[in-house]
């Protein structure tokens, strides 16, 4: 295995400056700054990755979308709300996920009609036409008269990663449909530094814990967007010309590497080394 290319490793590089008082050990006092300076700053990146958690956990205020659907009334007192898939916010529902959809009848209405759950369940189906159906049996009070303008259609959305350590901790089991450890999943494999071949440039760490995604993608299994549904549905159709997801990291954990360069030490952070979750893609 090679060095990573220039372009994997952050701008931030940090090269350790000349000591303007030479000690009468300059190895000694290189090695202990290029030390402290190492531990500095995976000090950093971890509070970095904490406060990240701590973001996930506190979920952002959703974004507001408001469509303006097709509603049909049916001979059986139901009705058919009709949605343009065009019509659906860019990201939906690959990066973002519908936190609640509320059909308001009319301004005059007193309360929105929920209809999160319908409308969830047409998007879990993936991409079947261009429009959405939802089969809906309304309230009584909410259907007295015919309506005097358009229906509108509230969507509230979160973005995916806001929830990404709730979704660990509710995926204790393997969810996977082909069987157990068969799906797209993260794996790790503790390697050395000369297991990767960069005993000759790469000082600290002495070893890695390397993630990677490893794993089948079967039909709409954590697509990591729209396209990813698209191309899972066209390989059951025809296997033959197209090919199957298939499954990549997600997000990245970011690595301090202290190397040796031709200017001298270095530590470089890589944010594109070591996976920390995956998706079919």
């Amino acid at each position: 295995m090679s060095q990573p290319p220039p372009g994997g490793a952050l701008p931030q590089a940090k090269k350790l400056p000349a000591d303007p008082d030479p000690d009468p050990d300059p190895g000694v006092h290189t090695s202990q700054e290029l030390r402290r300076r190492f531990e500095d700053l995976l000090a950093r990146l971890r509070a970095n990755r904490s406060a990240e958690a701590l973001n996930a956990e506190l979920s952002p205020a959703p974004a507001v979308h408001t469509l303006a659907p097709e509603l049909q009334p049916r001979p059986d007192g139901s009705l058919h709300l009709r949605i343009p898939r065009a019509s659906l916010p860019p990201g939906v529902p690959g990066a973002y996920r519908v936190h609640r959809a509320l059909l308001r009848l009319s301004s005059a209405a007193p309360e929105p009609w929920d209809v999160t759950q319908p409308l969830l369940r047409q998007l879990r189906r993936g991409p079947r036409g261009p429009t959405l159906l939802l089969r809906l049996s309304p309230p009584s009070d909410l259907w007295l008269a015919p309506l005097p303008a358009p229906p509108q259609l509230e969507l509230h959305l979160r973005t995916r990663a806001a929830r990404g350590r709730r979704n660990a901790r509710m995926r204790t089991k393997d969810d996977c449909p082909l069987g157990p450890g068969r799906c797209c999943r993260l794996h790790t494999v503790r390697a050395s530094l000369q297991d990767l071949g960069w005993t000759d440039w790469v000082l600290s760490p002495r070893e890695l814990h390397v993630g990677m995604c490893v794993g089948e993608c079967p039909s709409l299994y954590r697509s990591a967007n729209t396209h990813a549904q698209v191309k899972a549905r066209l390989h059951g159709l025809r296997p033959d010309l197209v090919p199957a997801p298939c499954c990549v990291p997600s997000t990245y954990d970011l690595v301090v590497l202290m190397q040796k360069t031709e200017s001298g030490i270095t530590l470089h952070t890589y944010d594109d080394l070591v996976a920390k979750s995956c998706h079919c893609a």
